[in-house]
């Protein structure tokens, strides 16, 4: 039996995964090059590590949030507020070059907290 889930929740869920898996595959600049995309490489090893978890994260959180699972939901809201702490953090250290994703993170939270009835609601046993 397939759940009905709102279109608002898939389409969150399912920019988020391809957005992690994006991040992931920015870790192998040589891959992305044979598509046409060139990225800025970084030879700290603590912002790859960064990167890596916070694509794990991200991708976790996508999976809970498209299977309507309240962690998934809890998960979305604090990576989420957890960046948007960063960006106004970035915004007041002088640094708008870090600071330009604010609004996708904004946006993404007034669209996300209303979707918590459908984490919260009673479904039928199957």
């Amino acid at each position: 039996m397939s759940e009905k889930r709102p279109w608002i929740v898939t389409f969150i869920g399912d920019m988020n995964m391809l957005f992690a898996l994006v991040s992931i595959a920015s870790l192998f600049p040589g891959f992305l090059e044979g598509f046409g995309f060139y990225t800025i490489q970084s030879y700290v090893l603590s912002n790859t590590v960064i990167k890596l978890l916070l694509s794990i994260t991200l991708l976790i959180a996508s999976y809970g949030f498209l299977k309507l699972k309240k962690w998934g939901y809890w998960l979305m809201v604090n990576y989420n507020i957890f960046f948007l702490i960063v960006y106004i953090c970035c915004l007041r250290n002088k640094q708008p070059y870090l600071s330009t994703n604010i609004m996708t993170t904004v946006i993404e939270l007034i669209f996300v907290l209303p979707t918590k009835k459908y984490f919260y609601e009673e479904r039928f046993p199957t």
